[in-house]
This record gives structure tokens, C-alpha cells and sequence, in this order.
């Protein structure tokens, strides 16, 4: 049988993120979901996403085939394990004269979901304690604890996957996750749960937060309750708030009806989309979100929301050029010795295009 990750009708709630990735490569503690659906199945998986996104994520489509909700592999492996037997696949046949944009179409109109809860929820299910905790209970630590002052795993484990570099004087209290690669600064401060990606470079104070990827939080300053996309750069000395000074919930800008709303959690700090860049000391209030490859400067705090290739900040904001924008992006890559490849800057171009409309 061949398995698909279909990305929910409601992608916008997972915006920026899932502007320029299917669902499934959101990270959770151990892997992406995509990486834990295939541990669990014993197979690879692919993607049934938007077109524009096709290109870097194919779809690989057999006669038979069973769609899956990306997020389910949450429920499934960690909070019941009664729901393995109770899971409801979508089974569907495929041929040549069968469109995919169709099925996609044809998809939607169901609920592929058991659990549609985890909608409303949005991008706040990646940092909401209680599930990230419970995930990260199924990990023992890697590392002896038990022998560093710095280390604490009495509340969650702390797995520390290969070529990571912990400098002197770091301290970490689990649950956290510190995927390939990645540098975590002298003094660092990690709470948990916190899971931060391949190849990042992590300083001051971090708790309650998932960095996606190739990021950069090298400095002091405190980033809560946040998601940090790919490619970011976050500049000496900012710093987010994560909770609002009366302690009633949180305001989120919602991209599917393009206003603010209540966000049900109490705790929210920083969302910032791939390839997004803030100066040094840079004040982020409560619940702000920033789209993909914005450019943020200037003293005081920037809007709560800010569109995608935006240059500017309190004072103001106006496009960022395309061409400018991919320039940087060029030159942030090849710093990892990597390519922004053709198809990557197709993706960008069209996020570009979608989102032109809310600047």
C-alpha cells in the first residue's frame, strides 16, 4: 500500500510555515512528522500538497493508495496508543485519466481527520506543553545528566542528536530536543520542552519554543512560546514578550479570515516564517507573527502582524523587492554550503505572488 500525507483544506491555519512547506515537515520532539509517520509505518510517504509546492515535494501515486492526516501521528503514537486500532485511513484508487488536483478536491470535501479539534487549535498545538511533553515521555536521555550541573533531565529527557556542539556554561533543562549539527552558544539557556532543529546556532535564554531548521539565535535575549521557521536570523539582544501584562489570552493574527483572534492560550510568543531577519534589541509584543523573508528594524515594537516580504518596522513598512530578497536568501545558503535551487525560487516567487495582497 502506498501512503500520503494530504495537507488539511484549512492550511492557512499553519501559516507562514506551511506557505512554504506541506504540514508534514513541521518538527515536532524526534523528528517531523513526516520522519515519525514512516518510523511508524515502515515505509516511505509522500506528500499530496499545493501545486506550487509539488515540485519540491513530489507526489508519488500507485493504484491503491491511503491518505493520512499529518497530524494524527500525534494522537496515534503518544496520547492513546488504543487509537492504532481505531484509525480511520482514506483509501482511495487511482489511474491515468484520475486528476490530482480532483482527488485533492474530492479529499476535502470529507473529513480526513479524527481528531478536528487539532484544527482549531492551529499552530499553537506545536508549542502547547502538555502534548510536546507528553512525545518527549517516550525519549530517554542520550547523555548522562546525572554528571553535569548544566543538565537536568528530571522533567523530560535531553536527546542530543550527532555533530551538536554545547559550549561551556550551557545549561538545559528537558524535555529538549537538539537535532544534527546545531551549536548551542557559552551561557545558553534552554527550557523545555524545546525542540530546535539541523544545523541552528542557539544563545541566551530559550524555553517553550521549536526552531524549524538553519536558524540563527546566536546572542542574548529570550525567545518563548515561539516557532522559528528556516533560515532566520535573529539580531543581538531582541527579545519577545509571551504574555500579556493583565494575563488574559492572546491575540493571533488568523490567515484565514485576515484579523486578529482570540488564540485560547495564555502563553504566545513569536511566529517567524522562513528566511526572516530582525535587528539587534528588536521588541516583539505578544502573539506577533511574521511572514516569510521580511527584513525587521528599528527601535519600538513592530506591528503584531507582518506580511511576507516586508522590509521596515516600527516606523513603518514597505515591500521587499523580490530580487533583493532573494539575493539575501542566496547569500544565507551559501553560508551553509547550499543552493537555492530553481525550484525553491519558484516556491518563493509564488509565495511572493499570494501574499502581495495583505501588504
Amino acid at each position: 500500500m502506498n501512503y500520503i500525507l494530504c495537507d488539511p483544506q484549512r492550511i492557512e491555519l499553519y501559516y507562514p510555515f506551511t506557505l512554504t512547506r506541506p504540514l508534514g515537515e513541521m518538527r515536532i520532539f524526534g523528528g517531523t512528522l513526516k520522519e515519525h509517520w514512516e518510523k511508524y509505518l515502515g515505509c516511505e510517504v509522500s506528500y499530496l500538497t499545493r501545486k506550487y509546492l509539488r515540485g519540491l515535494y513530489p507526489l508519488k501515486i500507485e493504484k491503491e493508495n491511503i491518505l493520512l492526516d499529518p497530524l494524527d501521528i500525534i494522537q496515534i503514537l503518544y496520547l492513546d496508543k488504543d487509537l492504532k486500532k481505531q484509525y480511520n485511513k482514506v483509501l482511495f484508487e487511482y489511474d491515468d485519466n484520475t486528476s490530482i488536483d480532483s482527488i485533492q478536491s474530492k479529499i476535502h470535501s470529507m473529513n480526513i481527520s479524527s481528531f478536528p479539534e487539532n484544527r482549531k487549535k492551529g499552530l499553537s498545538l506545536f508549542i502547547d506543553y502538555n502534548i510536546n511533553n507528553s512525545i518527549a515521555s517516550f525519549f530517554k536521555s542520550n547523555i548522562d545528566c546525572s554528571k553535569s550541573p548544566f543538565l537536568n533531565d528530571d522533567d523530560g529527557p535531553i536527546v542530543i542528536e550527532k555533530d551538536v556542539t554545547i559550549m561551556e556554561g550551557a545549561i538545559i533543562k528537558g524535555p529538549v530536543y537538539i537535532c544534527k549539527g546545531t551549536t548551542i552558544k557559552m551561557g545558553a539557556q534552554i527550557y523545555g520542552p524545546t525542540v530546535i532543529g539541523p544545523y541552528c546556532k542557539i544563545g541566551g535564554e530559550v524555553s517553550n519554543s521549536t526552531f524549524l531548521g538553519f536558524s540563527n539565535k546566536a546572542h542574548h535575549g529570550f525567545i518563548g512560546h515561539s516557532i522559528v521557521g528556516e533560515w532566520c536570523n535573529i539580531g543581538a539582544g531582541t527579545s519577545n514578550s509571551n504574555l500579556k501584562n493583565d494575563y488574559s489570552n492572546v491575540k493571533i493574527w488568523d490567515y484565514e479570515t485576515h484579523r486578529f483572534i482570540d488564540s485560547q492560550q495564555q502563553f504566545l510568543g513569536l511566529f517567524m516564517g522562513d528566511h526572516s531577519k530582525c535587528a539587534i534589541n528588536t521588541s516583539f509584543n505578544t502573539g506577533t507573527t511574521v511572514g516569510v523573508n521580511c527584513n525587521i528594524f528599528g527601535s519600538g515594537f513592530p506591528r503584531n502582524y507582518i506580511p511576507s516580504f516586508s522590509w521596515g518596522g516600527p516606523q513603518g513598512i514597505k515591500n521587499y523587492e523580490f530580487e533583493k530578497a532573494i539575493e539575501v536568501a542566496e547569500k544565507v545558503m551559501f553560508r551553509r554550503s547550499m543552493k537555492l535551487s530553481s525550484k525553491y525560487l519558484q516556491i518563493l516567487r509564488e509565495i511572493y505572488n499570494l501574499t502581495s495582497e495583505f501588504k
